[in-house]
């Protein structure tokens, strides 16, 4: 990695939405990045507390990291105060109504949205750049998404596939901090570990009719 893409990690805030799910794991991996300020975000100070713990006891982290843990509940009324410091969000939600109020709350703010979702053996990334991407709400049907469910899942599926989910979220969130490689912003990948199947939908563009991705504006990264 080159010094000036170690510089913008070093200079970075990355908030993680959730310990549930993948947060911890993504903390760790961005940590070891370099990334300079990581926000923990969860309504249970427990899980927030242990994700802490667990990033400061392990190999894994740069010391030069700084860890902020906020033990808030993700809603509408505050959700713009929690996000605007940040220069990319990561989603490890588990509540799909709030992973709707993060990307309406990134599109609005324009900030990155590092988007991961599903249950079990099936699940979804999609990297959210605010001019080139559609929102979620736009990307989901396009993209054959049409069940999501409302209510927060009840299983956290297995850690190997989970470790496997935060390493891809981590991957695209150091992409786009440091500007490597290329990031499209259009594409969702699809994930069924029980089959083996991989699946890329692409040409996901803002659409011009949606009032949150098909606003005139123009990528922050």
């Amino acid at each position: 990695m080159s010094e000036e893409a170690q510089l913008r990690l070093i200079s970075s805030t990355v908030l993680v939405l959730g310990m549930r799910w993948t947060g911890e794991t993504v903390a760790k991996q961005l940590s070891l990045a370099g990334v300079g300020k990581i926000i923990l975000l969860d309504e249970n100070p427990k899980l927030l507390s242990d994700a802490s713990r667990a990033i400061a006891g392990s190999n894994w982290r740069n010391k030069d990291s700084e860890i902020v843990c906020r033990a808030w509940s993700f809603e509408a009324q505050r959700s713009e105060q929690m996000i605007a410091d940040a220069d990319v969000v990561v989603d490890c939600l588990d509540n799909w109504q709030q992973k709707l109020l993060a990307s309406d709350v990134c599109m609005l703010l324009d900030k990155p949205l590092v988007h991961a979702g599903g249950s079990r053996f099936r699940f979804q990334t999609y990297m959210m750049v605010p001019g080139k991407s559609a929102c979620l709400r736009c990307a989901f049907p396009q993209a054959g998404i049409d069940d999501v469910p409302l209510e927060t899942a009840d299983d956290a599926g297995l850690v190997a596939i989970m470790s496997m989910v935060a390493a891809i979220q981590a991957i695209d969130t150091i992409k786009v901090i440091a500007r490597l490689g290329i990031s499209q912003g259009n594409e969702l990948h699809k994930f069924d570990f029980l089959s083996g199947e991989f699946e890329s939908i692409r040409g996901l563009d803002p659409r011009r009719d949606c009032p949150d991705c098909g606003r005139a504006n123009s990528p922050r990264i």
